[in-house]
Parts: structure tokens; C-alpha cells; sequence
């Protein structure tokens, strides 16, 4: 446990840019209709993502959670970010596409309430 403190900054850092990175591929992708061809676009958030995941899984097998706590609805919601972003990003720039990405950014703001608040 000395080293949760620790891990509990990198994940939210991590969190962070994965969240920024997210919105800037979508906001080029879809807003500016501008292609995603450099790979450091298209590598870095699987990268950041499995950094995530691993810090993740880290801090709970660290802490102990119940799983159907707040971090069981955590981690649906975290399904439904990834399901609807892909979406978003196969829709294209059209209406629906802005919409899958809007709706997805809000999905994981809701992610990172719950992660701060723990309300179950």
C-alpha cells in the first residue's frame, strides 16, 4: 500500500491524456474532417490505454474492491465509452459521428465523477 499513492497519480494522469486524446482525435477526426494518417496518432492511445488498464487493474487488485461497487458501473461505463467512440469514428464527420462523439465524451466525464466520488 506504500505505493498507492503513487499509482492512484500515474492512472489519473494517464486517464487524463487518454480522455485529451481522445478529444482531439475525434474533434480533427470528425469536426475538422481531417484524416488520422500519423502514426503517432494512431498508436499512442492503444499505448496509453494499456497503460490505463494496467494501472487499473493494479490499484484494484492493490485495494481490494468489491467489483459490483461503483467500480462494477465504472468499468460498464467504460464498455459503453469504448463501444460508442468506436462508433463515432466509423460514422464518419456527419451528424450522427458528432453526435456518437459528443455522446462519448460525456460518457467518460460521468466515468471520471464516479472515480472521484465513489457514490455507491
Amino acid at each position: 500500500m506504500e505505493h498507492y499513492p503513487l499509482l492512484k497519480n500515474i492512472h489519473i494522469f494517464i486517464a487524463l491524456l487518454s480522455g485529451m486524446g481522445f478529444a482531439l482525435r475525434g474533434y480533427l477526426r470528425l469536426v475538422m474532417n481531417r484524416p488520422l494518417g500519423h502514426p503517432v496518432i494512431r498508436i499512442a492511445p492503444h499505448i496509453i490505454d494499456t497503460l490505463l488498464l494496467a494501472t487499473g487493474i493494479a490499484l484494484w487488485i492493490m485495494v481490494g474492491w468489491p467489483f459490483m461497487s461503483w467500480l462494477g458501473l465504472k468499468l460498464g461505463l467504460i464498455v459503453a465509452y469504448i463501444l460508442v467512440g468506436i462508433a463515432a469514428f466509423r460514422s464518419g464527420h456527419s451528424g450522427p459521428g458528432v453526435i456518437l462523439y459528443l455522446l462519448a465524451l460525456i460518457i467518460f466525464i460521468v466515468i471520471a465523477v464516479i472515480a472521484v466520488h465513489k457514490p455507491l
